[in-house]
């Protein structure tokens, strides 16, 4: 017997959908880390100016008149690189030959016979200034040495002009390939981690780890002593109306004729305290429908559910008989309650709990995305689905913040009503925010 799962429960806002959706943060994070290093680093660099100076190199006509070949641009580069060229101008500059040469490049543009020196330097005078010396002892150089088989017209048609704006870090440009490399990195870091991390993300992945649906998806506010029955301690909170409509929803799948047997467990030992949490919030909801409810925790858990179900504004009765001999026994609690409600021990960790969910009409496996293990998740349901006689339903639990989690501001972890002027007030919880 299969369930129909609310979209809204399905689909719960701010909840990870996939992997993206899942390690969103993550990505962001890291791509945001990268790239605020590069900006750092980019403006941390001085200043840097460009100047250019263009010569033209043309064949002259030949002695004969004939026409003369193009020019070999390649080689005229070469020989603006050389050491015929070099020499002179780091001469020309007072500066040796490696010095001179840092931060010059000549170049040629595409389907042209000019030469672009291009001198790239910590001020602007000085770019200027190299680049100027550079194309002119190009010329001089080939001027005074001319091809005697293929004569070259050499000339500046633009001479080096002092910059008046940097070139120089390009910070954009510095920012954008730090920002595409941070996201590619933080996705990376994402898959990895994804592929260790081994807990439960989200109701999609929990449908594919037990091909079935997910009936509920509650936040599990990091609360304390009481404030854990939400139920009774926040009743107007978007939380507590998550549990209410749960319990009706689990209390239509029993008998035909009403309310049955209801066992409440999870995957592992890690996962008892979500158990724990949704199955004294489901006695506290069935009781405040009119429902004469009984919880029947493990022996090791009684006094601990006896703790906590005390602050239930409906009572619920906790049998200290234990989750085995609920088992055994449940139509005598049946006889004289309307819901019995066993919170078993974790499914792949005891015998018993599987005996129970062949005795009970309804299973409810409890899976919280911070504390299950996938593989567990699936092995549990797995076995609760091979023994259970009825449906096997999932839960599925994630932290959250209380406001997030639809709980008023004003909770506090010591109960007790506020006092102004002798008058006792209560605060009233706003913000209720439905179903989460």
């Amino acid at each position: 017997m299969t369930t129909s799962v609310p979209r809204e429960l399905q689909d719960t806002p701010g909840f990870a959908r996939g992997f993206l959706r899942a390690h969103l943060k993550l990505i962001l994070a890291f791509a945001a880390l990268v790239t605020v290093g590069a900006a750092a680093a980019s403006y941390a660099q001085p200043d840097a100016y460009t100047s250019v100076a263009r010569v033209v190199v043309e064949s002259k006509l030949l002695p004969s008149g004939g026409v003369p070949p193009l020019p070999d641009m390649g080689t005229e580069k070469a020989v603006a690189l050389s050491g015929a060229v070099t020499e002179p101008a780091a001469q020309a500059l007072d500066l040796t030959q490696a010095q001179a040469v840092q931060g010059v490049t000549v170049s040629v543009p595409v389907d042209t016979h000019v030469l672009e020196f291009e001198a790239t330097a910590a001020t602007p005078a000085e770019a200027a200034r190299r680049a100027r010396v550079f194309s002119e002892t190009y010329v001089d150089v080939r001027s005074k040495a001319p091809d005697a088989t293929v004569p070259r017209s050499v000339e500046v048609i633009t001479p080096a002009t002092i910059p008046t704006a940097p070139s120089g870090p390009d910070h954009p440009l510095h920012l954008a390939v730090a920002l595409v490399l941070g996201l590619a990195l933080g996705t990376a870091l994402a898959a990895a981690w994804d592929r260790w991390d081994h807990h439960v993300r989200g109701p999609s992945e929990l449908v594919e780890l037990t091909l079935s649906p997910v009936l509920a998806v509650i936040p599990r506010p990091r609360l304390h002593g009481s404030e854990r029955l939400v139920v009774a301690e926040h009743p107007h909170s978007s939380v507590a109306e998550s549990y209410r409509f749960l319990a009706t929803h689990l209390l239509g799948l029993g008998h035909p004729e009403g309310p049955g047997t209801l066992v409440v467990t999870c995957a592992g030992n890690i996962d008892l305290a979500a158990r724990d949490v949704v199955a004294a919030n489901l006695a506290a909801a069935a009781a405040e429908a009119g429902h004469s409810v009984v919880v029947v925790p493990e022996t090791q858990d009684v006094e601990e559910a006896q703790e906590l179900l005390a602050w239930a504004k409906t009572p619920v009765e906790v049998s200290s008989d234990g989750a085995g001999a609920a088992a055994i026994g449940y139509h005598r609690l049946m006889k004289t309650h309307d819901l019995v409600i066993v919170q078993a021990a974790p499914v792949t960790k005891s015998a018993a709990t599987l005996d129970t969910v062949q005795q009970c009409d309804v299973a409810v496996l409890v899976v919280d995305t911070e504390l299950s293990d996938r593989r567990t998740v699936r092995e549990a349901h797995r076995l609760a689905k091979n023994f259970s006689k009825g449906p096997v339903c999932s839960v599925l639990t994630h932290r959250s913040s209380l406001r997030s989690a639809g709980l008023p501001t004003w909770v506090q972890r010591v109960r007790g009503d506020s006092s102004v002027d002798g008058r006792t007030m209560t605060p009233t919880p706003s913000g209720n925010e439905g179903l989460v």
